[in-house]
């Protein structure tokens, strides 16, 4: 006898019609892939400077003397949201009908949340309206991300995700290092510290609409209910994706316990203020980008043309726990150099499989808007899931929260499971 959960597997709405999957053939030109490019680098520039420099930068500012607790609460609040308001724009986005299409209006829309949000968190004048702020941060970021995530799947053929994956994990980075470099510049100016990424986003978004068609899928609309529902997905029957999804978890994880107090690291442990923090981390990020670049692009590459995926993410989990190893015993600031960039480059790595794995996988095409989104949950939990499981390692043995050995110990053993994870999945060679 067949099981409840096997009977109704994916929690679909009963009355959506089946639309087939189609793969997307046609190649894309350097013409997209340079606008696709910008556009993900600007995507992730509103993403990794706050993360990475202006939201710790703000909190110190506010909550001096607790700053690595404050700092937990708000980052996991920000992501108890995003978590929330990022499926639904996915969901919402696939059945979006307008002469725009169904990604641009959720494009335009989140950019004009996001820099209402970024100037409410400059101005925050304590940590309530900080959160607050961030909150809506977290929900016009949902618009974006729905709007761009998607497009791999939609559009690319599979022969060259890997390619393009790798353009979007060098884009990433591009986005962490120029974070580092603008918002030391920046420091001078709070609302500028903020609002920059998002005015880069807005001028990049604006291209990428003039370049690049957004097709209409005809998908039907939905209730709030159906909405929610679309939202959940039986893990036993897209096993595959799941274990994706897992594996991206695992590695986000072990990341965010790095970018999340790697300014603080700098200041508790090897003594730097805030600002010369900020400089030694542009400067990290500056050599590392070519790392990164290298990475990203030669595994990218001969993922797509190899037609192997896995091999890159065991790679990527085992030199992202070298890295951490070694972080969690420098003493100094060449051991955390040579740190990160054992860090960077396996972000590179990973980062351009991992998408191009993901999209692979993707259980129904023409509902790519929601099925990457919940990828997306992948990289949001761990917002909410690495602060405050960073708090308490950091608490370990030590009355003022120093304890960093701890920390990325445990995103080491963290980071290892990815590859533990992705040994599991069949779909994918």
């Amino acid at each position: 006898m067949t099981s409840p959960i096997e009977q109704e597997p994916d929690f679909a709405v009963p009355t959506e019609p089946m639309i087939p999957s189609v793969q997307p053939t046609k190649k894309k030109g350097a013409g997209f892939l340079i606008v696709f490019g910008l556009l993900n680098f600007g995507l992730y520039l509103t993403v990794m400077m706050p993360a990475l420099f202006s939201l710790p930068y703000k909190v110190q500012q506010l909550a001096p003397g607790n700053k690595a607790i404050v700092l937990g609460v708000v980052a996991a609040i920000g992501a108890v949201v995003t978590i929330i308001s990022g499926p639904m724009a996915g969901v919402l986005s696939d059945r979006t009908r307008t002469r725009w299409g169904r990604r641009r209006p959720w494009l335009v829309g989140g950019i004009l949340v996001l820099i209402v949000g970024s100037v409410m968190v400059a101005l925050a004048p304590n940590v309530p309206a900080l959160i607050l702020g961030w909150m809506v941060v977290c929900v016009g970021g949902a618009g974006p991300a729905a709007a761009i995530t998607p497009v791999v799947a939609e559009q690319v053929p599979e022969s060259q995700r890997g390619t393009v994956g790798a353009i979007v994990g060098v884009a990433t980075q591009l986005g962490g290092v120029l974070g580092y470099t603008i918002g030391g510049l920046l420091t001078f100016n709070i609302v500028l510290l903020f609002a920059t990424p998002v005015i880069v986003l807005a001028a990049l978004a604006i291209v990428y609409m003039v370049v690049v068609s957004d097709p209409l899928v005809p998908l039907p609309l939905t209730t709030i209910r159906q909405t929610f529902r679309l939202m959940i997905f039986n893990p036993r029957r897209h096993r595959d994706f799941s274990l994706v999804w897992l594996g991206k978890f695992l590695m986000q994880v072990a990341l965010a316990l790095l970018t999340t107090y790697q300014l603080y690291y700098l200041a508790d442990r090897l003594g730097f203020s805030a600002e010369e923090a900020g400089q030694k981390l542009a400067l990290v990020g500056g050599i590392g980008i070519v790392v990164t670049m290298a990475f990203a692009v030669v595994s990218g590459t001969l993922s797509d043309k190899l037609k192997r995926r896995r091999a890159f993410i065991f790679v990527a989990s085992l030199v992202t726990a070298v890295g951490l190893v070694l972080m969690a015993f420098a003493d100094g600031f060449t051991l955390f150099f040579a740190a990160v960039l054992c860090i960077l480059g396996a972000a590179g790595m990973f980062g351009a499989v991992d998408v191009a794995m993901a999209s692979d996988l993707v259980p129904e095409r023409e509902q790519s808007g929601r099925w990457m989104t919940i990828y997306n949950l992948a990289a949001s939990l761990p917002g909410a899931i690495a602060p405050l499981l960073g708090s308490g390692l950091l608490l370990i043995g030590s009355a003022n929260g120093t304890n960093y050995t701890a920390l990325f110990l445990a995103g080491a053993v963290i980071a290892l499971g990815t590859g533990i994870v992705t040994s599991f999945i069949r779909g994918v060679r």
